[in-house]
């Protein structure tokens, strides 16, 4: 009877040991750094501050695990976001207009992941070349603008996006917003259906009659409107643009994906909420630990860990599904 009850409790964590690690990791942490910080970390202050976190990196992420649904891969999303906050910053000091720049964000964000798609297929090259030269492109048009700036560009009035930064529900609302339209086309269309099929196997899913390379377009114009919205709220945090801007945001984005469970290898296992999980667990972890006064280089090496661990955990696989043609 045990031996059964021990099998079968086997069985149920290997089927859903991602979902296992989504949750898990949530609740671990929650309970953790509550006892920690003595429940500072569910005053007033610090849940606000927790949601304007993680509104940027929620909203990037979920865009991009459309990317990595097929297999594909970005590190790009850092210094695209970046470009986006540095146009944003002189649009609205010229203008005044955060809807010109959000609509100039988000044209920016999608001619550059559709150019970073269009490249790996024409050359046929691995996406993380073309996205690595996407984010060399972005983070030296940065680091060139502010140069010429004494290094930081400032809002001249930052009364502008006070009431972006300041709002709670205006962030809540947007990613709403973003997490409704992502659902509705990675679980109510067949390009969610398709994009899963390719990361599984993209040669059957080909065979099948799924057209690859336009839903692998449309997976990279999802994520660069995603990546393009995100540069709105990173502006507004901040108030200011140096050339460090949106640095590191494609890690956070990666822990946070594997936090919530998934293996960045995509396929039939992709969850949207992988990235909602992996958002608030990550920015959970982060936060707890500042309250309970861990110096950030700690902070950026429990990520660290927490990413090595997690990766090795989430790549062993059957050799049956190593060696399916990618």
């Amino acid at each position: 009877m045990q031996n059964k009850f021990l099998s079968n409790t086997l069985t149920f964590v290997r089927k859903h040991k991602s979902l296992l690690i989504q949750y898990g990791c949530l609740v671990l942490v929650v309970l953790i750094f509550s006892i920690v910080t003595g429940g500072d970390l569910f005053s007033t202050y610090n849940l606000k501050n927790l949601v304007y976190q993680t509104t940027p990196l929620l909203i990037m992420a979920v865009g991009l695990i459309f990317i990595f649904a097929h297999g594909g891969f970005d590190v790009s999303c850092g210094a695209v976001c970046g470009l986006n906050a540095l146009i944003s910053i002189l649009i609205i000091n010229n203008t005044g207009s955060v809807l010109l720049a959000l609509i100039c964000n988000i044209i920016v964000s999608l001619l550059l992941y559709l150019f970073n798609i269009f490249i790996s297929i024409k050359f046929k090259i691995m996406a993380t070349i073309s996205s690595l030269a996407i984010m060399f492109i972005a983070r030296g048009i940065i680091t060139y603008v502010c140069s010429l700036n004494n290094g930081t560009i400032r809002l001249v009035d930052y009364q502008v996006l006070s009431e972006i930064k300041n709002n709670v529900i205006i962030q809540i609302v947007a990613c709403v917003i973003i997490v409704l339209i992502a659902i509705l086309l990675f679980s109510y269309t067949k390009i969610g259906r398709q994009a899963k099929a390719i990361g599984d196997n993209p040669l059957s899913a080909s065979q099948s009659g799924t057209k690859v390379n336009k839903v692998k377009f449309i997976c990279y114009a999802f994520a660069g409107l995603c990546v393009g919205v995100a540069g709105i709220f990173v502006l507004a945090r901040s108030g200011n643009v140096g050339k460090n801007i949106g640095s590191g945001n494609e890690m956070d984005v990666m822990v946070a994906i594997i936090l919530g469970g998934m293996s960045l290898q995509g396929g039939s296992k992709t969850r949207l909420s992988s990235a909602i999980v992996g958002c608030i667990t990550l920015k959970v972890l982060s936060t707890g630990m500042a309250i309970a006064g861990v110096p950030n280089s700690s902070v950026s090496l429990v990520k660290g860990i927490l990413f090595i661990i997690i990766i090795l955990t989430t790549l062993r696989q059957p050799k049956s599904v190593r060696e399916m043609p990618r």
